[in-house]
């Protein structure tokens, strides 16, 4: 299914749009009419094409759109505008089609045909050659895996060092150079200085070949007195980065990014990393563990805000709590649903088991705060 987001800043035409194309089996993943969200959307949701209007204030759609092609984002532009003399103009961003306000239904449909086009031809290309911009992830929540094209087996590593060695450079700053010493203490922390050095080198040696074997245009280049791994043209979309975009972006779940967001706490729920027991990994753990928490408790409160419906409100809630059971204000909104749910029986009981893990784990009591919510919801 062709995936698509709609930008534009009249809501009335994203509204339009949005409509024909879920008419026209397309998945929307997100819309805005914020200029500025746009290549913040297009990197965050991956589409396969961003239909742009090209007039809008502060930002034009050109300047996106040129800013699209030079991150080298594996996707389509199709501009929307009242003014064929743009046309010349989304050409020569290498735009692949623009649509003229308001916008027909035929010339949608045709515009998704030359989108489907362009993007078998691509595939094909790459698939004849051998090589060319793929889409490559790396997953560092769950079971650490890096995957070409979204395909089901992940790449194989020849040891679980070159997994970890290679999950520790995604981590550090973009192409920083990394000692030696420093991979060393990481890494093999327990083994003498030249054993672990013959470590380093042989480790660094197999996943270079397995980048080359996977034709992947990665690699980890000697410095000095270290390493960097340069990512080149294949440079992974990493879901720990992108979680921490987020936070550090301060962006609120709305309508436009919300499937996004709701993916990205679920999959960030999933333990960090596990199957590495390096020291240097619990500072990360911690880390992200308040970054997924922090995303996680802003969705939650959009929920509530809107209304959302209470059993998924509750899962969410619950799955939080999972993380960090001793959040009151967590079970505060946790024992609101389930009243809602499940009237004062199903509250209680939530209750009461909450009061039983802390006096067991804290040799504590719930707070004043929880019990009176308890008495004003079952009175």
């Amino acid at each position: 299914m062709m995936r698509a987001v709609v930008v534009d800043d009249e809501w009335l035409v994203v509204e339009q749009i949005d409509r024909m194309l879920v008419n026209a089996g397309v998945k929307v993943l997100g819309c805005s009419v914020n200029p500025h969200e746009a290549l913040g959307m297009a990197k965050a949701l991956q589409p396969d094409v961003l239909f742009l209007d090209i007039e809008m204030p502060e930002l034009s759609g050109l300047e996106i759109a040129k800013r699209v092609y030079a991150d080298k984002l594996d996707m389509e532009v199709v501009f929307i505008t009242a003014y064929n003399q743009y046309a010349i103009d989304a050409f020569r961003v290498n735009a692949l089609d623009y649509l003229l306000k308001p916008v027909m239904e035929e010339d949608l449909m045709r515009s998704l045909e030359r989108v489907t086009q362009r993007r078998q031809h691509r595939k094909a290309a790459v698939g004849n050659s051998g090589s060319g911009q793929r889409a490559v992830t790396a997953e560092l929540f769950g079971k650490f895996a890096l995957r070409l094209n979204e395909v089901l087996e992940p790449v194989r590593w020849v040891t679980s060092k070159c997994a970890e060695l290679f999950a520790y450079m995604l981590l550090q700053p973009l192409e920083k150079e990394v000692s030696k010493w420093e991979l060393v203490e990481a890494l093999w922390p327990a083994q003498n200085t030249e054993k672990a050095g013959i470590n380093l080198r042989s480790t660094v040696s197999r996943i270079n070949k397995t980048f080359r074997d996977c034709r992947l245009e990665m690699t980890l280049t000697s410095v000095k007195n270290g390493y960097r791994l340069v990512l080149s043209d294949d440079a992974p979309a990493v879901d720990a980065m992108e979680l921490e975009s987020f936070v550090l972006s301060a962006v609120e779940p709305d309508g436009a990014n919300l499937a996004r967001v709701e993916q990205l706490v679920q999959r960030c729920s999933q333990p960090f990393l596990p199957e590495f027991d390096s020291a240097w990994c619990e500072p990360y753990r911690k880390q992200y563990r308040q970054y997924f928490l922090h995303l996680g408790k802003k969705l939650l409160l959009y929920y509530e805000n809107s209304e959302a419906e209470p059993f998924k409100m509750l899962r969410l809630a619950d799955l939080l709590a999972e993380h960090d059971p001793y959040d009151e204000l967590l079970r505060e909104s946790a024992m609101k649903l389930n009243y809602r749910i499940g009237g004062s029986q199903r509250v209680t009981a939530y209750y009461e088991a909450y009061a039983e893990l802390i006096r067991t784990e804290l040799g504590a009591s719930p707070s004043d705060t929880l019990a009176a919510l308890l008495h004003s919801l079952t009175d």
